[in-house]
């Protein structure tokens, strides 16, 4: 008891089994903000700084700025020459891939290219006999198919060589990497083919003319003057076009030995004779790069 009338509260002291610490009172605050809320300020207050210094010491001379820029130019340049490296091996890999893919194209061109060489020879015989028919009935009106000494056929078969993979290959940045040579190779090659390709499309529409012009006459025995000239030239039209062929078969053989089986020099001579002289063949020999 104090004062007469007034009551004083007990003095609080340390609780047992903490002494020395001071019994501290939650504000308002803190007792409304929860656990969660006291756990997570707990987790903040205890987590380290990351204390960041500068892994130089300041720039105070020149010697030190050329130091600091000569460093960074050396690491930019081994930057770049890992990435280069890197690149040049790529493509390496893309070289080879692209080599497999056209070997392999070539070798499909090389059958292609043998079964053209074996449609020359069968149908070249053929249009022979259709000339020297046309030649016949004019001379002899009248005569029976049994006497002629050719016929006509307009069955043939038309070439196509594949070019997908040299067509992937010329989009590829990575042909750069090929040897300029070998990229030429390939480039002659193609265009070499492609050649023959368009003379045997030409040879297909030529076909159609003539075979359309037959088909009008209802008896073919009985041509008159005027139709067997314009079926001979349109006959001719077609032989061109085969002789213009095999001249391309002929070519890229003589170039590149695994295209084999293409025509003889003398086999094209028979398709559109006469055979050159020997002194022209000779001349041109010379002149020719």
């Amino acid at each position: 008891m104090g004062e007469a009338g007034r009551t004083f509260p007990a003095t609080q002291g340390p609780l047992p089994g903490n002494a020395g610490e001071a019994n501290a009172v939650p504000t308002e605050h803190e007792s409304n903000a929860g656990p969660a809320a006291a756990s997570a300020a707990h987790q903040e207050s205890a987590a380290p700084m990351l204390d960041v210094h500068a892994p130089h010491d300041a720039v105070r001379t020149w010697k030190d700025f050329f130091i600091h820029i000569a460093a960074i130019a050396v690491g930019l340049l081994i930057a770049i020459g890992l990435e280069q490296t890197v690149e040049y091996f790529h493509h390496r890999h893309q070289v080879a891939e692209m080599r497999r893919s056209l070997a392999e194209e070539r070798r499909m061109n090389e059958v292609i290219f043998t079964s053209a060489c074996n449609e020359f020879r069968r149908y070249a015989p053929i249009l022979l006999g259709s000339l020297q028919t046309l030649t016949y009935v004019r001379t002899h009106p009248g005569a029976p198919p049994s006497q002629w000494p050719g016929r006509f056929s307009f069955y043939i078969s038309i070439v196509h060589f594949q070019d997908s993979a040299w067509k992937i290959a010329l989009q590829s940045a990575a042909l750069a990497y090929m040897p300029r040579v070998e990229v030429q190779t390939y480039s002659d090659v193609y265009a070499r083919l492609a050649e023959i390709s368009d003379h045997s499309v030409e040879e297909f529409h030529a076909v159609i003319r003539a075979k359309s012009f037959m088909l009008q006459l209802t008896d073919s025995s009985a041509f008159n003057s005027e139709q067997s000239i314009q079926a001979y030239a349109l006959i001719s039209d077609v032989v061109t076009s085969l002789y213009l062929m095999g001249v391309g078969e002929r070519s890229i053989a003589s170039s590149y030995s695994d295209f084999h089986g293409s025509p003889t020099d003398m086999e094209l001579y028979a398709l559109i004779p006469p055979a050159p002289a020997k002194q022209d063949v000779e001349a041109v020999r010379e002149i020719a790069p």
